[in-house]
């Protein structure tokens, strides 16, 4: 009877991480109802079984979180603070769920492997030709859609509603985990049903004009070029990115994006642009940085502190914006200094450095994507953008075992 508990526990512990992966689907108050009914079924399944919780996972991935909770200590404004670190608990949550798998388990969770990957590519591509197709239907003409579908999906879509730079880093990783699929996919229908999607995120990709999604995407894609040392990907990897390229020149909403990068002022001296906005951010934080490098403002304090210095610098447009540093580095310095940035560095490098020990190519891909998203996003600091960091974090950082085991199998 225990076997039979253990066996029926596990295969929903499976089901629901596919539900996980395709969350991007639900609306935001079931997203933390599908995180809250996954933490039951590993709960319940350890124990079911013999005590087992995986410490060293658990605490390289969960220790940022644990060094945000100690600048609380220090913080005045609390109320920001636990409103803050509730946002972020994704941080924690998912290390410490994922530790309560225990390694015979493994191989039952992991065999599913691409079909999580391919849940996560159709419930993104869903998500956004739904909305698309809805709203073309029901408000706006197909221009108008092209024009405004960026602002419709962060405005005007209920509980459903997300910032587009979320929506397109989405559409990367889906496209990322494309790649792969590809790779494994031996039926022509289901690679010509791929190509399809993928060509749809694409220019879904280009409709957002969000830099530095897109040109986080070339830079894996061509690390995934780079990584199967097949010089029969050369030629089509130089076709799809003379097409990319081709399309972001010739959409004038893109193309314009990126022609801001070739003139960076202070928005005293420049005219309003993400890129401008970005880079007067960048001074204010800085120099808040340096006045405490070591130990910051604390979890509560760090906006409070980055928007008096709007204020006293007289950016206005910063001021109503109440923008935050738009960069995750930075913003990490400005909760908890130099520790802060240290502790995350070192969550990323044991994560890396593992996932090269056993070609965890997807992982180390990921790892890289959202590294150089977040030189210009607060993606920690957002329900859309940290829930799935943490997710993809844990599971591909789990998956380093089962690697591990399948290759000592194989050399056995």
């Amino acid at each position: 009877m225990e076997t039979i508990k253990n066996s029926i526990g596990l295969k929903l512990t499976v089901l629901w991480i596919g539900i996980l992966f395709a969350m991007v689907i639900l609306p935001t108050p079931f997203k933390s109802i599908a995180i809250g009914i996954f933490a039951i079924l590993t709960i319940v399944l350890a124990i079911q079984r013999k005590a087992y919780f995986n410490l060293p996972f658990f605490l390289w991935n969960a220790a940022l979180f644990c060094l945000l909770v100690f600048t609380f200590l220090y913080t005045e404004n609390t109320e920001y603070g636990i409103r803050k670190l509730s946002t972020m608990a994704s941080l924690i949550v998912f290390p410490a769920l994922f530790s309560f798998i225990r390694k015979e388990d493994d191989h039952g969770i992991f065999k599913y492997h691409n079909q999580y990957l391919w849940v996560y590519v159709v419930s993104v591509f869903a998500f956004n030709v739904v909305a698309f197709l809805w709203f073309y239907i029901t408000n706006y003409s197909f221009a108008g859609m092209i024009e405004h579908f960026a602002t419709v999906v962060r405005v005007d879509m209920g509980k459903w509603r997300i910032h587009p730079i979320y929506l397109s880093m989405h559409c990367a990783v889906a496209l990322l985990f494309s790649m792969y699929l590809l790779k494994a996919t031996r039926s022509k229908r289901l690679i010509m049903l791929l190509l399809s999607i993928d060509m749809v995120l694409i220019l879904f990709l280009l409709l957002y004009a969000k830099k530095g999604p897109l040109l986080a995407l070339l830079v894996v894609f061509t690390l995934f070029v780079a990584f199967q040392r097949k010089q029969g990907l050369v030629k089509p990897y130089l076709v799809a990115m003379v097409v990319v390229v081709g399309l972001t020149v010739a959409i004038p909403k893109t193309r314009n994006k990126f022609v801001e990068l070739l003139k960076i002022e202070n928005l005293d001296k420049g005219s309003l642009t993400s890129t401008n906005i970005r880079y007067t951010i960048y001074a204010c934080a800085k120099e808040l940085i340096a006045d405490a490098a070591f130990l910051g403002y604390g979890i509560g304090d760090y906006n409070d502190v980055l928007q008096k210095s709007y204020k006293e610098k007289d950016k206005p447009i910063l001021v109503a914006g109440e923008y935050n540093a738009h960069n995750q580095f930075f913003s990490l310095m400005l909760m908890g200094g130099v520790l802060a940035v240290v502790f995350f560095g070192l969550m990323l490098a044991v994560n890396f450095v593992f996932a090269i020990r056993y070609d965890n190519q997807l992982l180390i891909l990921l790892l890289i994507f959202y590294s150089l998203v977040m030189l210009t996003e607060n993606i920690l600091e957002r329900e859309q953008g940290v829930i799935y960091f943490s997710l993809f974090l844990s599971y591909f950082g789990l998956r380093n075992r089962y690697l591990e085991a399948h290759a000592d199998s194989t050399n056995s």
